[in-house]
This record gives C-alpha cells, sequence and structure tokens, in this order.
C-alpha cells in the first residue's frame, strides 16, 4: 500500500503525477501515480539519482524497459509508457493493487498445502510465458509474486534478462531464493527460475526462509552454493513437489508445464486461484480483498481530479562538489550574510574605539 512521498521525491515523472511510495530497493523506487487528466492509476518505476546517471545504469533501465515491453501478459503488469531516455528515466505500469506473496506470508501467516500447491500451478503457467519469450527473471522470490483475485502476477525485472541479449555472470538476486549455479557465479536459466519457485513454494508453505538463518550473508550463499534447503516443516504432501523444483542439478528439475502436472498429481490444488479465491486461508483472503478496495477507493477518489492538469516534469538537480544549485544559492546567501554581519561588527567596535579616544583626550585637557 502506498505510502507518503518525501521532500526529495520528483513531483511528476513523464505524464504523471506522483501521489505516494509503493516501493523501494536496489537501485530503484515505485511510486503510485496517475496520469494527467485521466484517473489512471499507474506504478512508476525510476532510478534512485543522487548524481548523473551512469550510462551504464541508463543501458541497464532501458532494458528493463525493453523486457517488460516483451513479456506483457495476463501473468505480468502491463507497460503503460516509458521514457529510459528521460533526465529521470521513468517506466509505468498498470497500478496492480494486491499484496505480494512476501506479505501475505508475513501478516497472514504460511498457507495451506492446497493453497500453496495452487499457487505453484499458477507461478509455472506465469513462467511458461516468460521462458517461451526467451526471458529469465533470475530474481523470483514471494515479494515480486502478486496475488490478484485472478492469480498470480509476476513484477520487477530490474534483473531480469532475455536470454539472447546478454550472457552476464554476475551473481544477482535475493541470496535466499536463487539456485545454486546462480550462487557460483554461472549463468541463470529457466531451470534458476525452477529452483526460486521452489525455494518461494517452501517459504510460503512453512513461513520462514528456505535455509537456516545465519545472520551472516557469506554463509548463506555457502549453504545455497550447496543447495541446503531446510526441508522441515513443508507439508508431506508437498514435499514430492517441492524436491523436485529443489533438484541441485539444472537438469534434473522439472520445466514449468511438468510443475504444473505435478502440482494437479497432489490432488488437493483444486480450481485455479481465480475461480475460487474464498478458498484461500481467510487471513490471506482479508488481505487481498482489503488491497481491492483501496484499490477501487483510489480510483474513485482521483477520478474527482482528473481534470488537474500536471505540473511541469521533474528534473534530477546536478551537483558541484556535493551541492546542488539551490545548495550553492543558500551557501552564497549565508557567506554574503556572514560577511555583512562581520563588517557591522567592525563598524560597530571602530565607532567604540573612537569614543573611547575622544572621551580620553577630553580628560586630558
Amino acid at each position: 500500500m502506498p505510502h507518503a512521498l518525501h521532500r526529495s521525491d520528483p513531483a511528476v515523472l513523464g505524464p504523471y503525477r506522483l501521489v505516494g511510495r509503493l516501493s523501494s530497493g536496489g537501485m530503484g523506487r515505485v511510486y503510485l501515480a496517475v496520469r494527467a487528466g485521466t484517473a489512471e492509476l499507474a506504478a512508476v518505476k525510476t532510478l534512485l539519482v543522487e548524481n548523473d546517471i551512469s550510462t551504464a545504469d541508463r543501458a541497464r533501465f532501458a532494458r528493463e524497459v525493453a523486457v517488460a515491453q516483451r513479456v506483457a501478459g495476463r501473468h505480468t503488469a502491463r507497460v503503460l509508457a516509458a521514457d529510459p531516455g528521460a533526465a529521470w528515466p521513468w517506466l509505468a505500469t498498470e497500478y496492480i493493487a494486491a499484496p505480494s506473496l512476501g506479505e501475505l506470508t508475513a501478516r497472514g501467516g504460511p498457507a495451506d498445502p492446497g493453497t500453496v500447491a495452487r499457487l505453484a500451478r499458477n507461478c509455472a503457467a506465469a513462467l511458461e510465458s516468460l521462458h517461451a519469450a526467451g526471458v529469465v527473471h533470475r530474481d523470483l522470490k514471494p515479494h515480486n509474486l502478486l496475488l490478484t483475485p485472478d492469480g498470480i502476477r509476476i513484477i520487477d525485472f530490474g534483473i531480469s534478462h532475455a536470454t539472447d541479449l546478454t550472457q552476464t555472470r554476475l551473481t544477482l538476486g535475493t541470496i535466499a531464493y536463487i539456485a545454486p549455479e546462480q550462487a557460483r557465479g554461472m549463468p541463470a536459466t529457466p531451470a534458476s527460475d525452477i529452483y526460486a519457485l521452489g525455494t518461494t513454494l517452501c517459504a510460503v508453505a512453512t513461513g520462514r526462509p528456505p535455509y537456516p538463518q545465519t545472520g551472516d550473508p557469506v554463509q548463506l550463499l555457502a549453504l545455497v552454493s550447496r543447495g541446503a534447503v531446510n526441508f522441515s516443516g513443508v507439508p508431506d504432501p508437498l514435499l514430492g513437489l517441492v524436491r523436485a523444483c529443489l533438484a541441485a542439478d539444472p537438469a534434473d528439475r522439472p520445466q514449468s508445464a511438468e510443475v504444473r502436472a505435478l502440482a494437479d498429481e497432489t490432488e488437493i490444488a483444486g480450481p485455479s486461484l481465480g475461480q475460487v479465491l474464498p478458498g484461500l486461508p481467510n487471513s490471506w483472503a482479508r488481505i487481498i480483498f482489503a488491497y481491492d478496495q483501496q484499490g477501487r477507493e483510489l480510483r474513485r477518489q482521483h477520478a474527482l481530479r482528473a481534470d488537474v492538469p500536471a505540473p511541469q516534469t521533474a528534473v534530477p538537480a546536478r551537483r558541484i562538489a556535493g551541492l546542488t544549485p539551490r545548495g550553492w544559492r543558500a551557501a552564497c546567501s549565508l557567506s554574503a550574510n556572514l560577511v555583512a554581519l562581520g563588517c557591522l561588527t567592525l563598524g560597530g567596535l571602530a565607532a567604540i574605539v573612537i569614543v573611547i579616544f575622544i572621551a580620553a583626550q577630553g580628560v586630558l585637557w
């Protein structure tokens, strides 16, 4: 749910007026926004800018825009507009008023085996469409999976790659959910996303991270590289499905279509999530309903203000020696005031000295 804007946030990005913060992390920040002259809500992502944007950061952002446009479908957020070449690069997608699996698990507790099996089926269908487009997400985790009344939506392609665009070997993503081969610095593949799905299902079913809590990222990375998942607490009906996704060898992991078949074979999945939302845990259903109601209310509020024109697009301020132009103006104004105060002080002291001198001369005469 959106939080209040900070003073450092821009007022607008492109044709979008920003009305709140949705999330922040890595190098990006996501805002809730309204398109000028409409009641259309959008999630607008931009880079966190302190100084000039580097060429590499701008290229990475442009790649994210291209990937988001490439995988448009019912399992992802629809791209509305983007301008990676703007002074403050931005990407606008439809606003999805829905909680993530991470929030649902944290606030509503772990899900029952039937819900987890249905989530597996929905997530596998979403991954199948991504992989068919030649895209590997590389950062699949509970917080990048939104649960709407119509099913799963995958978000945040900030480090996703079209497999024909790059062969980077950097280890990216959230350590606790990446595949062992990623932890060892190898390229991510569709099988890596299947492993991430397995760790996500494990977390949703148990209510805790899939690896022992070490408090040390280096130790955690070592556990991940060995695939030392903690299966305790995973319900028996789900163990076969989860273990298949978490096979140490990528070649042994099922493909997306096979994951859906394994979920069906558990005989506990039931109909799809979009058809039977009441079948979710009550605690989850309440959170999803609250998000949906808030989304409706936000749209209603901004429909009343649809004729409000947008101000000029904000541009990140250039910095010289660590200060923006406004900072330099303030510093110069302060310096001028200090100089004036110093002159007045010296003038006052000089007048006092003259008065004392004159008085002394009168006493001598």
